[in-house]
């Protein structure tokens, strides 16, 4: 057994793990440069065996895989405390994101006082003091399906029974022993910075952005929190809240009654959206629509502009992609910023048709950087809604010219209200991630490697020109569909298997992995043809 590690050569089985490398090298240092390993492409916590031998580089607190191993550390740490303070047997679960905040709520329902939330964060800073260490432990996964069942977690049980394993790698704090889909911390003491506040029902668990050390001032979504809220209580009443509910469903083949209702969900609420801008009054002329990557802004357009001749509006779309600026040959452009749109040309063709005045609209090659113009002559009757699309749409800087009484700001998001169980929760990008994955090698014949090598840059490009606006929104529609992930599953799975341990992608392919190993898979034949997910997993075939 060889590691090579900080130009030290290392041998024997004493230095198996990464940890027990460090402390070698380091003695009990803590150091937010090192908080996983990497070795042979893949990442790894300070417990887990090592390869028999390669060289190992550390992962730093602030690199994405850090990041998310403090975030479930983070939910470890005030599971230890929630037992601390109510009882070995009280619970907690973590529901979703709300920026840089995890929303939680006790399973029994009750609201926390501040008095209850003030005691568990100091049991929370104590166990962190103390440096409680975490460590990994291999259990039968037998034994593991019956413990569960006999502490009544029903949804977990059937979750492993449905993918069977000859062992489950657990870890355990103290007298807390859960599982969580992702490596962790050293031990606690590298959780240092969080607070607890109050959100009725349940209170947000925060925690500082990536790279940064401090908490920023809590910014309220009252639309997010509620859509999120809407999605996960519809979940409960049509008895899908989890993973394990899901995979039921797939096996039973009531699935398919989930998918109807799940589009039909949609259809509702595109409905109401187009009643919104149709009945308004003084009448809404401008209807501005963004959202991230992989949102499902095409589908989304197209079904919205046929609820809109429902009503009787006769809109005209215009995509904001179609106003970049002619491109010089050689010259390299960054589509993501808002200088590489002609504001001017965009601002003066809007004025001209919600004048009422025939106007043509531009079209943008991407391949040749040149613009030509539609044949077709587009005008607006009166009071009919002109719909605009894309990267900006939020932005004031490129609307300012109609009044805020005629616009309406609408939000797309795939906003996951499924989680895998209580403690364990699904991320809304990484479902966005799957699906551009998907479409990519459909229509670019683009490998998985290279969507996730480009992924950085396009969240770089959402944090700066959407999120920095999602306030402006006065919608938000969630694209999700409560069954797309078993369907990506089924795609995207050979697209990660294809990504090789020497690749820079290949420790995020096997995050990805292992996030979708508790699905079962669904056949991309029971996705309905106008649904949202077809603009990723492309049509039917034979169409």
């Amino acid at each position: 057994m060889e590691w090579r590690c900080e130009q030290t050569v290392l041998n024997g089985p004493e230095y198996r793990t990464a940890g027990a490398l460090w402390r070698r090298l380091h003695g009990d240092a803590v150091s937010d440069e090192a908080v996983l390993a990497q070795c042979g492409g893949a990442i790894f916590d300070f417990q887990t065996p090592l390869p028999r031998e390669g060289e190992v580089t550390w992962v730093p607190l602030a690199s994405k895989h850090g990041y998310l191993a403090y975030q479930r550390t983070l939910i470890m740490l005030l599971l230890c405390a929630v037992r601390e303070v109510y009882g070995p047997d009280a619970d907690v679960e973590v529901k979703h994101s709300l920026g840089c905040a995890l929303y939680c709520r006790f399973p029994d329902g009750h609201t926390p006082r501040a008095d209850e939330l003030a005691r568990i964060e100091a049991a929370m800073r104590t166990i962190a003091e103390e440096k409680r260490p975490i460590e990994q432990v291999l259990l039968d996964c037998g034994a593991v399906i019956r413990y569960l069942r006999e502490k009544g977690c029903e949804a977990e049980a059937d979750m492993l029974e449905a993918r069977p394993l000859s062992g489950i790698g657990v870890y355990r704090c103290g007298s807390v022993t859960d599982y969580y889909f992702g490596p962790m911390l050293p031990h606690m003491g590298y959780v240092r910075t969080f607070c607890l506040t109050l959100y009725a029902p349940g209170f947000l668990l925060r925690f500082p952005a990536r790279g940064e050390t401090d908490i920023a001032p809590y910014k309220e979504e009252p639309l997010f929190a509620r859509v999120f809220l809407e999605a996960e209580e519809w979940g409960e009443i049509i008895g899908c809240r989890n993973v394990a509910d899901l995979n039921r469903a797939i096996e039973t083949g009531t699935v398919r009654h989930l998918i109807s209702m799940a589009e039909a969900r949609h259809e509702k609420n595109l409905g109401r959206l187009a009643d919104a801008i149709t009945e308004r009054h003084p009448k809404i002329r401008l209807v501005c629509i963004a959202g991230p990557s992989s949102a499902g802004k095409t589908t989304f357009m197209n079904r919205l502009l046929v609820h809109l001749w429902v009503n009787g509006a006769q809109p005209v779309m215009v995509s904001l992609d179609d106003f970049y600026r002619e491109r010089v040959e050689g010259e390299s452009v960054n589509y993501e910023n808002l200088s590489a749109l002609d504001v001017d040309l965009f601002q003066r063709l809007m004025g001209e048709l919600l004048e009422g005045r025939p106007v043509r609209l531009p079209r943008f090659d991407f391949k040749t950087g040149l613009r030509s113009w539609s044949g077709e002559t587009f005008r607006l009757g009166p009071d009919q809604p002109v719909l605009v699309e894309g990267l900006h749409a939020l932005n004031p800087e490129l609307t300012h010219f109609v009044p805020g009484y005629q616009c309406m700001h609408i939000y797309l998001g795939a906003l996951t209200q499924l989680s895998i169980n209580g403690h364990n929760r699904i991320s809304t990008t990484d479902t966005r991630l799957l699906r551009r994955m998907v479409r990519d090698n459909r229509t670019r014949g683009m490998g998985a490697e290279k969507t996730l090598a480009s992924w950085n840059r396009v969240r770089r490009g959402e944090e700066e020109n959407i999120f920095l606006f999602q306030g402006r929104a006065e919608e938000i529609f969630n694209t999700a569909l409560i069954y797309e992930l078993p369907v990506l599953k089924k795609e995207a799975e050979p697209l990660l298997r294809a990504i090789g341990k020497d690749s820079p992608q290949y420790a995020e392919a096997q995050r990805l992995l292992t996030f979708l190993l508790p699905f079962g898979e669904l056949d991309a034949s029971a996705v309905p043809d106008h649904s949202i997910l077809r603009e990723f997993i492309g049509e039917r075939d034979g169409q």
